[in-house]
């Protein structure tokens, strides 16, 4: 019986070695079906990357919005309400106008899933009203956060956090010292 059964391992044994060759195949074949999959996604992730930078750097830098279709999808809508590459186009018009000089700059660039995070500043200097406020011919330097929402290759949904209270302290409509640190006791 001992015989028997200690054959039955070794024949058990060498069934198990012999299999690697089929397992190794169908290990090999998932394995490069998942670097495919991870190459596409990678791939995904660095062309919404090149869009964004698209976006700032030959678009918004040198005020070619006749471009935006290039980037950003019909079905856009914007933090305001604004459709489409011609809302998009509607909102950045006032900025552009109120700072002719403006440059972006780019700080921070990630990306994961469909979306596209990017810290950006831009500079410029004050030339024209802006949302009503006269012209302070001041240089401001204006920063923000903003997440870009993917889909089939074209920005279709933003949001923006970016500091408003320094860029209206910058442009003189509120005082520097308007926020004041409480009195110490």
């Amino acid at each position: 019986m001992k015989a028997a059964i200690n054959i039955g391992l070794i024949l058990s044994g060498a069934l198990l070695i012999s299999m690697p060759s089929f397992s190794q195949v169908e290990t090999d074949h998932l394995l490069n079906k998942s670097k495919t999959a991870a190459m596409e996604v990678s791939q995904n992730l660095d062309n919404n990357k090149a869009a964004v930078r698209k976006l700032y750097e030959e678009i918004l830098n040198t005020g070619k919005l006749e471009l935006l279709n290039q980037v950003i999808g019909e079905e856009y809508v914007g933090g305001l309400g604004e459709k489409g590459p011609a809302g998009f186009a509607e909102a950045i018009t006032p900025v552009r106008n109120a700072f002719p000089d403006i440059k972006w700059t780019i700080e921070d660039l990630i990306a994961e899933g469909n979306e596209v995070m990017v810290r950006w500043s831009w500079k410029g200097t004050n030339k024209g009203s802006f949302n009503g406020f006269p012209a302070s011919n001041k240089v401001v330097t204006h920063h923000a956060i903003s997440i870009f929402q993917f889909s089939a290759g074209k920005i279709i949904g933003t949001w923006m956090q970016s500091d408003r209270l320094g860029f209206f302290q910058q442009i003189g409509v509120i005082a520097p010292d308007a926020i004041k640190p409480p009195a110490k006791k």
